[in-house]
């Protein structure tokens, strides 16, 4: 009887009388840091670089949700100044290995894949605009796992069907010259990727071929995180337990007595 009274009281004061804990949103944003040194990083397209990728480190928290990511492109030509048409699908996969460079490859299913979609983005220069993935209802990871965002055109079909190639904006390695960025702003991970072709099922098979550290790409990507509980908290609860269960006890103690 007194383990229920106790459970009881619990469920209690955890739902009713502790302080709720409320999501919030969570930025990891590299795009001010961009303008100051304007570097670039392409082309993805058929016949180049068929997979980019960002890795980084999921917020700490209870639960956390993944709501978009963003990297900024503008068709890529050399000698013509056309513009690209890619057939592309975005991802994240969970990641192994090396976080900025060579070393690393994405593991196991894709967490998220996107249908395709068509992006032809206008030419440099100045052509910039963001390639989003909007994730519809959010994507759950595990705070404090290693993951790999980006965008392939390696699907077979979507290869054969793109032309031409963009290239992204990037910030620069960290290195003597260019300080390391403020923790948190880009998820402690880096560009990242991969000459798989139209190899799909290379991306979590194989090794990408990467090398050293180039920096981060120019991203943001939106989180909804609900916290962990504070130390206040979980004190609140427990003496509220103890309070209640005391009073419990002096009651059953007078109607006995």
């Amino acid at each position: 009887m007194k383990k229920f009274i106790i459970t009881t009281v619990f469920a209690f004061v955890s739902v009713c009388l502790a302080p709720r804990v409320i999501a919030q949103g969570v930025v990891y944003d590299t795009t001010p840091y961009w303008a100051a040194v304007s570097a670039t990083i392409g082309g993805l397209g058929p016949g180049q670089t068929t997979t980019m990728g960002e890795t980084f480190v999921a917020p700490a928290g209870q639960n956390v949700t993944l709501n978009n990511f963003s990297f900024y492109a503008e068709s890529y030509y050399p000698n013509n100044g056309g513009v690209a048409n890619l057939q592309l699908q975005d991802f994240v996969f969970a990641w192994s290995g090396s976080m900025t460079g060579n070393g690393g490859r994405a593991v196991g299913n894709p967490v998220y894949l996107s249908p395709t979609f068509q992006f032809s983005p206008p030419p440099g220069p100045g052509g910039w605009v963001p390639l989003t993935a909007a994730i519809g209802g959010g994507l759950t990871l595990v705070a404090g796992d290693d993951y790999v965002m980006g965008f392939t055109l390696s699907d077979p079909a979507d290869y054969a069907a793109s032309s031409g190639d963009i290239e992204f904006q990037e910030v620069s390695a960290r290195n003597a010259f260019e300080p390391p960025l403020p923790s948190g702003v880009g998820g402690d991970g880096g560009a990242v990727w991969f000459n798989n072709g139209n190899n799909f099922a290379a991306l979590n098979t194989a090794t990408w071929d990467t090398w050293g550290d180039t920096g981060d790409m120019s991203f943001t990507a939106n989180f909804t995180v609900v916290p962990e509980p504070s130390a206040f908290v979980l004190v609140f609860i427990l003496g509220s337990i103890i309070c209640i269960s005391r009073s419990l006890t002096r009651k059953r103690r007078e109607k006995t007595s």
